[in-house]
C-alpha cells in the first residue's frame, strides 16, 4: 500500500509548516517520548531539504518538545506532553485576560468597531455546515479578534509565542465532531458574553474553554 506524502505548500517559511507537522505528530501520539526524529528521513517523508526540518527541530528544543541525546541524535523528550500541557495554562489564563479586556471595554464604550469579533461569531452561529479548514480559519479569527480587541500589547505578543502549539492543538481538537461542536458553542457563550460587556463571564468562560478543549486533545490522542 502506498502512504501518502504529507503536501507542504510553497511558502517562504516552509520551517513553520514542518513546525506545525511534527507538532501535529506530537499531539496526536505518532511521535511518543523517545521516538528519534531523523532530519534526513524527516526531510524525505515531507519532499523538504533537510535545513527547514533542523530549523524546526532547533524550535522544537527549545520548546522543551524534543532533545538531543549525545550518539544518538534528536528524540522526542519525556516531558513532551508536560510542555503541550504548561503551554495549555499558560494560553487559557492570558486569553481569558484577553476576553475580560475586551468585555471591559465593551462595557466601558471605548470599543466602537467590533466587526472583527461579531463576523466570526456569526459564522459559528450559523447552522451551515463548513469543511474543517474553513471552520478553522473561522476559529483562529475569533481568537485573534479578541487578543487584539482587548487593547494589551503585551497579551498579544506573549500569546503570539504560543500559536504555533495553538494552532496544532485548534488543528487537531477539531478532527473530532464532537469537540467542534462543543468548542464552537464555547465560543459563541464568550464571544456573548463579551458583547455584552461582562469581564467576569467573559474571562471564566474563554479560561474554561481553553484549558478543558487543551485537555481534552491531548489526553485523547490517537497512537495506532
Amino acid at each position: 500500500m502506498v502512504t501518502e506524502r504529507p503536501m507542504i505548500q510553497e511558502a517562504p517559511l516552509i520551517r513553520d509548516q514542518v513546525y506545525q507537522l511534527l507538532l501535529t505528530k506530537l499531539i496526536s501520539g505518532e511521535l511518543t517520548p523517545g521516538d528519534k526524529i531523523t532530519e534526513r528521513v524527516t526531510a524525505h517523508d515531507l519532499g523538504v531539504s533537510t535545513t527547514p526540518v533542523k530549523e524546526a527541530l532547533r524550535r522544537l528544543e527549545n520548546e522543551g518538545f524534543v532533545r538531543t541525546i549525545p550518539r544518538r541524535g534528536i528524540v522526542v523528550g519525556e516531558n513532551a506532553l508536560t510542555s503541550f500541557e504548561q503551554v495549555i495554562t499558560v494560553r487559557g489564563w492570558l486569553e481569558g485576560l484577553a476576553a475580560r479586556l475586551c468585555a471591559t471595554r465593551v462595557a466601558g464604550g471605548e470599543l466602537t468597531d467590533v466587526a472583527t469579533l461579531t463576523e466570526p461569531l456569526a459564522l459559528m452561529k450559523d447552522p451551515i455546515l463548513r469543511p474543517v479548514p474553513e471552520i478553522i480559519e473561522i476559529n483562529a479569527a475569533f481568537h485573534e479578534a479578541i487578543r487584539d480587541l482587548s487593547g494589551n500589547r503585551v497579551i498579544v505578543q506573549f500569546l503570539g509565542t504560543l500559536l504555533g502549539v495553538d494552532a496544532a492543538v485548534r488543528k487537531r481538537a477539531l478532527q473530532d465532531p464532537d469537540e467542534l461542536q462543543r468548542g464552537n458553542a464555547e465560543h459563541i457563550d464568550v464571544g456573548d458574553a463579551i458583547l455584552d460587556g461582562d469581564p467576569d463571564r467573559a474571562e471564566a468562560l474563554m479560561r474554561s474553554h481553553v484549558l478543558r478543549s487543551g485537555d481534552h486533545t491531548l489526553h485523547a490522542r490517537i497512537t495506532s
